[in-house]
């Protein structure tokens, strides 16, 4: 089997898993638009492309959910099942490539070395989505109902790469329900002031199940996730925040808008 064969039947199987986005970028390209800290050369000596794998739109959620229905241990034994899930089939995926003699590392937006690779700069890249006003990529199908969540780093070159989106800036054109739709007002023309959504969201549980704002926006509603997945996400994420904000005392609070 060759590299690129072995590369098409780890798309194959991510894609059978649920993990619909599977993009190929040029390891040059990308370390050109990241910080010396995170190039994709400080995980892999020599590393020529970079496959972005991830999910679009509620149909991963169908698929975990009949896994875990016919595997209930793996529920039993992890806490973070998505990550969980990602890892099992990103190092099964992995084994295809180890019989190829393939080298690669694999890197993930989670666990100890979440900051290795720009997830966000590969997707731009990789033509996963703009940026939005969110703060987050969004797509012309799935909207901001997407999540990047491996990466396979590698020597090996592809004849073909993916690129980014073009004529495609949805946000300067759009009425922009998002906006309105934040009970903090932390979203507004400039963009999402992160830490004080994350310092709302510490104070009030009102928005402890999903995003006013996320849900507001007109793109991709037909590929939203359910509510379920909705409200799972959202309680890992506030994980992260307690954490990141348990060693700083000094932070703002505020009712209802952004405190300068």
């Amino acid at each position: 089997m060759t590299p690129e064969e072995a590369f098409g039947e780890t798309r194959r199987f991510l894609s059978e898993s649920g993990f619909n986005i599977f993009l190929k970028i040029r390891a040059f390209d990308y370390d050109g638009d990241v910080s010396s800290e995170r190039k994709s050369g400080r995980i892999l000596d020599g590393a020529k492309s970079i496959i972005l794998a991830g999910f679009g739109g509620n149909s991963f959620w169908k698929t975990l959910s009949t896994y875990l229905d016919g595997n209930p241990d793996f529920r039993e034994k992890h806490t973070d099942l998505i990550d969980a899930y990602t890892a099992l089939n990103m190092s099964r995926a992995g084994e295809v490539l180890d019989s190829a003699g393939v080298r690669y590392e694999l890197a993930y937006p989670f666990g100890e070395n979440a900051l290795a690779l720009d997830f966000a700069a590969l997707g731009r890249l990789g033509g996963a989505g703009v940026g939005s006003l969110l703060g987050i990529l969004i797509h012309p199908v799935f909207g901001t109902w997407i999540s990047l969540r491996a990466a396979i780093i590698t020597d090996s070159e592809f004849a073909e790469y993916d690129r980014p989106l073009e004529g495609f800036d949805p946000c300067p054109s759009c009425d922009k329900p998002c906006i309105t739709a934040c009970p903090a007002h932390t979203i507004s023309e400039d963009g999402w002031d992160w830490q004080a959504c994350m310092e709302w969201r510490l104070d009030t549980d009102e928005c402890s199940e999903s995003c006013a704002s996320r849900v507001a926006c007109p793109w991709g509603a037909g590929e939203r996730y359910s509510p379920e997945q909705m409200a799972y996400h959202h309680s890992f994420v506030m994980k992260s925040v307690r954490a990141y904000f348990a060693g700083r005392p000094g932070r703002r609070r505020h009712r209802g808008k952004t405190t300068p």
